[in-house]
């Protein structure tokens, strides 16, 4: 699917988002579902060949159609609180639960919740429109968890990779992925596609962030610099979620809480954290935590520096999957909103450069 004025061969990506055959029998989905359009897509995956999952999709509400984006909206299944008194025995392979303790804080600073909220609010806010679109070399790295904990043989697969961002009136943003040759889930290790991971800092976007509980913990550190500790967790009653898991045809949606790292100086966005708030039983998904790292990224051409994702640990259990996949990306190129055109090219920056 090509995009109109794209350069250097981008127009030739093909859009990661496809109608599921008969043949795939789940597909997990973070979005944020408002009017049943898909205005923000943190990831995706979709299982394919394991027969077990159709009896997991089939537990699903009676009457239910098969079209993936009619279902979003369908009310939360049965769900179990997720303890954060810690972790199973077993899940040595995972870090600690977010809740499980807050990081070390200054005691001597005081810090105001809206003030961080509005200034990162706006950071994010020229994230989104500055450009329109950027693209970057994805590297995926997955490796399969058995049950004592111990991470086997790594996959390693790489794309082409560009992200679409498109504002809406309402003031969200139509969001889409692309992955150069990309022809379906069989290309990803254990048929598993993840997505997303770029936007995940929405949270901290107005038309998003009202649908948290959000709560400054104090001023920690990143990498050695001053940065704001915020605790969020994602409303019971909110009808907007940000994330959703897909599995034959069929939407679960999902609660979030975590914790962000908002650099003291500049407000940028520069670590997020999640875990679940609840599990699913129908599809056992007990265990999701991510942890993405953000850097800034000069682009020489036209002076600008952005913080973009660069690397995002993903640890998952569910229906029989577990598994730890590390994203990472690098050489970006990114597109004006104006010029429709690669405006430079990337040198990233370690984060204590100046």
């Amino acid at each position: 699917m090509g995009l109109p004025g794209d350069q250097e061969g981008v127009g030739s990506v093909t859009s990661a988002s496809r109608d599921r055959s008969t043949g795939t029998v789940g597909s997990p989905r973070c979005s944020d579902h408002m009017g049943q359009r898909h205005f923000l897509l943190l990831f995706a995956l979709a299982l394919s060949g394991w027969s077990a999952a159709q009896s997991v999709a089939a537990q699903s509400s009676a009457g239910a159609d098969s079209d993936s984006s009619a279902s979003l909206n369908l009310p939360f299944p049965d769900r179990t609180h997720v303890s954060t008194a810690g972790r199973k025995g077993g899940d040595v392979w995972v870090p600690p639960d977010v809740d499980n303790e807050v990081p070390a804080v200054d005691p001597n600073a005081t810090c105001s919740l809206d003030d961080v909220l509005s200034r990162a609010g706006e950071r994010v806010g020229e994230f989104v429109h500055n450009l329109d679109r950027f693209r970057a070399t994805e590297v995926i790295e997955h490796q399969h968890v058995d049950r004592s904990g111990h991470l086997h043989h790594r996959e390693t697969d790489r794309f082409d990779y560009l992200v679409s961002i498109t504002p809406e009136p309402d003031g969200l943003f139509d969001i889409e992925e692309y992955r150069k040759g990309y022809s379906g889930f069989d290309e990803f290790p254990d048929h598993v596609d993840t997505r997303g991971v770029p936007t995940l800092i929405l949270i901290f976007y107005p038309p998003y962030s009202k649908g948290f509980d959000m709560q400054c913990e104090g001023l920690g550190r990143w990498h050695g610099q001053p940065a704001w500790q915020v605790h969020f967790e994602e409303k019971r009653d909110e009808i907007n979620h940000m994330c959703s898991i897909q599995i034959g045809g069929r939407s679960w949606l999902l609660r979030l809480r975590g914790r962000a790292w908002i650099l003291a100086d500049s407000y940028q966005v520069a670590r997020l954290e999640t875990d679940l708030e609840d599990t699913v039983p129908q599809i056992r998904l007990r265990l999701q935590h991510e942890d993405i790292q953000y850097a800034p990224v000069y682009f020489s051409q036209s002076k600008v520096e952005m913080w973009l994702p660069s690397t995002a640990d993903l640890y998952m259990d569910f229906v029989g999957h577990r598994f730890y996949r590390r994203e990472t990306y690098t050489e970006f190129q990114l597109f004006s909103v104006s010029a429709h055109q690669v405006i430079g090219s990337p040198k990233p920056k370690t984060p204590n450069e100046k």
